[in-house]
């Protein structure tokens, strides 16, 4: 799974070692190449440019402790940091999609109106994390890629799928109050 490696101590000598012999001048290398990555998010627009830029860097510690060689450190980088802006693309694409879908779910508002996306965005924003993951990879795709996802996920929780429809509208009504709240108070 993409999330769960962490960078370590070792992993990260490694990757100072790959970047200069000398322990002082890799530290230099290493700000300068962040320095590097953090604009070329910048210039295409990321909101954070400094978390994926850290988040390039890890993915190349992990590559350089899983052995790859990488040959100049900046184009490697590069193909890393549009890898990520791919991937955030796809998330963001996917999040808006489940957000509208969430959103046509929710049809016991006060006035019977169409949920405020943005009251329905704050709310999945107040959701622990694990919670709002959950219920956002619940309703990802349609027919038959749902079920399958679902299934995937209730054998990643070690729970039967009912269980997960439970936990998921569990979560769901948490969603519902929140925004009717919202929405009573807006």
């Amino acid at each position: 799974m993409k999330g769960s490696w962490q960078l370590d101590l070792t992993s990260f000598n490694r990757l100072l070692q790959e970047l200069s012999p000398d322990r002082e001048r890799a530290a230099a290398e290493y700000e300068r190449l962040r320095f590097r990555i953090t604009k070329f998010f910048q210039w295409r627009g990321c909101l954070e440019p400094e978390v994926f830029a850290d988040r390039t860097l890890d993915r190349l510690a992990r590559r350089l402790e899983a052995g790859v060689h990488i040959g100049p450190v900046y184009p490697y980088c590069c193909g890393i940091a549009r890898m990520l802006l791919l991937e955030s693309q796809r998330d963001r694409d996917r999040h808006s999609e489940i957000v509208n879908h969430l959103g046509k779910l929710q049809t016991t508002t006060p006035r019977a109106e169409a949920v405020p996306l943005d009251a329905l965005l704050k709310c999945l924003e107040r959701l622990p994390e694990r919670s709002r993951r959950l219920v956002l990879d619940y309703y990802q795709g349609e027919k038959q890629a749902t079920i399958d996802r679902r299934k995937a996920l209730a054998d990643a929780l070690r729970i039967p799928i009912n269980a997960l429809r439970l936990r998921v509208n569990r979560i769901r009504m948490q969603l519902q109050n929140c925004v009717k709240k919202a929405y009573e108070d807006g």
